[in-house]
């Protein structure tokens, strides 16, 4: 019996890389292939013409290409007036509804329901919604006297609309991670603050969002996480990138490239440049991170 124990331990318990062969064969498959194919495909000229080595000249068109370079504006500008609005929102909506009753409960429920809706049906809702001449948004703003709106076919009302559905999608899963973390506080502390002849203003500064620093890096890394993983599909939806080029962030430029003009090797360079900006700025906030956590040390 004992023997047979020991050999169980030596062959499976012991060699934990055996648990690892799974994650390790997604990992290659899906992640190291893909990025080892776009580096070489970023040094050819492949499309339906076929596939010839180029060298740099895809790198030297994305340089000189001002249509990649607005796509990333308007990815900067979407990701960050979204990640902003969401923070501020979100935490706004927690402060209302941290505490336990009955009232609260119902408008956390209320408020998550957007979080819950499937990203093309919310999509596929809101364009509707929004449309100039049928959408009930403009039908409400008629009836109160005020004029239509062009909401998804002119700059900058279309990029607004988008970053709007965005962070109505999104408030509601982040208002409960920030609910989360108020509850988490001590009472003590505000307490004291409370003694010390502070307001609710002052307590909330000097003592509340203090404590809330993880619950807050945490809301903006996934805020922004999810804004880039779900930008391509959301806009798509609603805009198709337009007008012109108005809402088309770097992931549907680079679709478009890759699906609608067939330079799939130009569409590797502009992948790779993307995946290099998310590991860069990952880097940086990791960075950051260890900054702050040697100093408090």
């Amino acid at each position: 019996m004992n023997k047979t124990k020991n050999f169980f331990y030596l062959k499976f318990i012991k060699n934990r890389f055996i648990f690892l062969i799974p994650l390790l064969t997604f990992f290659v498959l899906f992640v190291v292939i893909p990025v080892l194919l776009s580096i070489f495909m970023s040094f050819t000229s492949a499309s339906f013409q076929g596939s010839q080595f180029i060298g740099l000249s895809n790198y030297q068109s994305m340089i000189s290409d001002s249509y990649f370079w607005n796509s990333l504006i308007v990815t900067i500008e979407f990701a960050g007036m979204s990640t902003i609005l969401v923070f501020i929102i979100s935490l706004g909506i927690a402060l209302l509804v941290q505490n336990e009753n009955k009232f609260s409960s119902i408008m956390r429920v209320l408020f998550y329901l957007p979080y819950m809706t499937p990203l093309i049906v919310a999509a596929t809702m809101w364009k509707w919604m929004l449309n100039y001449n049928t959408g009930i948004i403009n039908f409400i703003l008629t009836l109160i006297g005020l004029p239509a709106v062009d909401w998804l076919n002119s700059n900058p009302n279309a990029l607004l609309s988008v970053i709007m559905v965005q962070v109505w999608g999104l408030v509601g899963f982040m208002a409960m991670l920030f609910v989360t973390g108020l509850q988490s506080i001590p009472s003590e502390f505000k307490e004291a603050a409370i003694v010390d002849g502070a307001n609710k203003f002052q307590t909330f500064f000097s003592v509340t969002f203090p404590l809330l620093k993880n619950t807050s890096i945490l809301v903006l890394v996934l805020s922004l996480a999810y804004t880039f993983s779900n930008s391509f599909a959301l806009i798509y939806i609603m805009t198709t990138g337009g007008p012109g080029y108005g809402t088309t962030v770097t992931p549907l430029y680079i679709y478009q490239t890759a699906f609608t003009q067939y330079r799939w090797g130009y569409a590797s360079t502009l992948t790779l440049f993307l995946l290099a900006m998310a590991i860069a700025i990952g880097l940086f906030a990791l960075r950051v991170q260890n900054f702050r956590i040697r100093k408090r040390g």
